[in-house]
């Protein structure tokens, strides 16, 4: 119930409850990786019951969900303090360079999440899924911005744009995760997806600024891969 549009006390309560324990899973994964984040530990760590944690999420993959839906949240914060929609194609942009710092500073608590999910280790792969439409929809909404701003034709689907922008970032992301590139390929492969598939509807106004990028990027790409094949090498 809400009293005054503000909401009362056991609804605080269960809010600072469910930060407890994403504050404690954080601390779990980040010292001992998946492999410490069992509900009992969670538990223990949250210093609640737990049967608390249950009734708060549900299993252990509806705390990961959980877990990695905060993160997207505070991402979007610092998005919108950043790059405001006014100005679309930056926020396209910054839709990947955020969210890359963003994992880059907190690499010990997504690193092994994201290993872990791409290993079968979590199972919650509809909550994949929505969280994928919703990172999808980030540049989908930057990708609709700018149709009406008239920096883009409106000859392809927002949606679909937005999605295949998507799939060169998670591909880099895991290629990260799994510590076959570092921070810095991971942003440049996926703003070169980025540019590449906005330059199919760009206008004439919009072209040469994504040119340049394309342009800039190339050599940190080339030098990702050199540095993938020497590591290959060295396995050998």
């Amino acid at each position: 119930m809400l009293q005054n549009g503000e909401p009362n006390l056991r609804q605080l309560n269960v809010e600072a409850r469910r930060q407890r324990i994403l504050d404690a899973a954080r601390r779990l994964i980040t010292h001992g990786g998946m492999a410490a984040l069992s509900m009992r530990k969670l538990a223990a760590e949250a210093g609640l019951a737990v049967r608390t944690l249950y009734n708060l999420y549900g299993s252990r993959d509806d705390i990961l969900f959980a877990l990695t839906q905060d993160a997207v949240d505070r991402m979007v914060a610092i998005l919108d303090a950043e790059a405001p929609l006014e100005d679309p194609l930056a926020r396209c942009r910054a839709v990947i360079t955020v969210s890359v710092r963003y994992f880059a500073e907190h690499e010990a608590i997504y690193r092994p999440m994201i290993v872990a999910s791409y290993e079968g280790l979590s199972q919650g792969s509809e909550a994949d899924r929505r969280l994928a439409k919703r990172a999808a929809g980030m540049q989908r909404d930057g990708i609709a911005q700018a149709i009406e701003q008239g920096l883009l034709a409106d000859t392809l689907d927002p949606t679909r744009l937005g999605e295949q922008i998507y799939h060169g970032y998670e591909l880099a992301c895991v290629q990260w995760a799994f510590g076959v590139i570092d921070a810095a390929a991971f942003e440049a492969r996926a703003l070169y997806g980025m540019c590449l598939a906005l330059l199919a509807v760009a206008n004439e106004a919009a072209r040469p600024a994504l040119e340049d990028e394309l342009r800039a990027l190339e050599p940190q790409l080339t030098a990702a891969a050199e540095s993938i094949e020497r590591k290959r090498r060295h396995r050998a």
